[in-house]
């Protein structure tokens, strides 16, 4: 591992650590109300304090920057598709002069009334979605202006992207990696299985679920 890997999984895999505690605690939290979709982050960042976070503000990728790592918040009513707005996800983020490596927190939420409540969560290595991530910087979304009767107008071509949810992979609670023994790492992890993907060039990227051993 590079560096810059050895200090995102270190990140991931202590953050994970935090979110299962409380998953031990309350295992169904309530994460979603309709008409609010501030919940979940709000649950993902408490305990958090000890870190340092940073967020790039409304629309910008990914939603935070924990100790140098990025992480990209997702929650959804089922196992579909995520969408993302006009950012291709990826194991890495480029914000300016800001780069690093970029985790997504992805939650399932079943819903009873105007509420949700989790049902499964995974911390995924973004390489999972795409691994090439120069081509994913490279693809950049554009505005055109000058546009409208009196010129001052702006066409936005804003591409809108849609990736399978990790957590049709692994269901229940998880920490997905590119590494093979973040079990012998942190003992509080199990392995749980590999995961094989194939690129459209006929490449296999292994990745590898990992539980926690206090959640079953």
């Amino acid at each position: 591992m590079t560096p810059s890997e050895e200090q995102g999984l270190k990140i991931a895999v202590e953050v994970f650590e935090k979110k299962c505690q409380k998953l031990v605690r309350h295992r169904r939290p309530n994460i979603y109300l309709k008409s609010n979709a501030e919940l979940f982050s709000d649950w993902f960042e408490d305990g958090l304090d000890d870190y340092s976070i940073h967020k790039l503000g409304a629309n910008a990728h990914p939603d935070l920057i924990i100790n140098g790592v990025g992480f990209e918040l997702k929650s959804l009513r089922a196992n579909s598709q995520i969408q993302f707005n006009s950012t291709i996800p990826c194991g890495g983020f480029r914000h300016g002069e800001v780069a690093g490596e970029c985790y997504y927190a992805v939650a399932r939420y079943t819903t009873e009334r105007n509420y949700g409540y989790l049902e499964d969560f995974t911390i995924c290595d973004g390489d999972f979605f795409n691994h090439n991530r120069e081509r994913a910087f490279a693809h950049h979304n554009e505005q055109e202006p000058g546009f409208g009767d009196y010129g001052d107008g702006v066409i936005r071509h804003r591409k809108m992207y849609s990736f399978p949810s990790p957590l049709r992979t692994a269901q229940g609670i998880s920490l997905i990696s590119k590494v093979s023994n973040v079990h012998e790492l942190y003992q509080t992890l199990v392995f749980d299985r590999q995961v094989d993907r194939i690129n459209t060039l006929g490449e296999t990227f292994t990745f590898y679920v990992y539980r926690h051993n206090l959640l079953p």
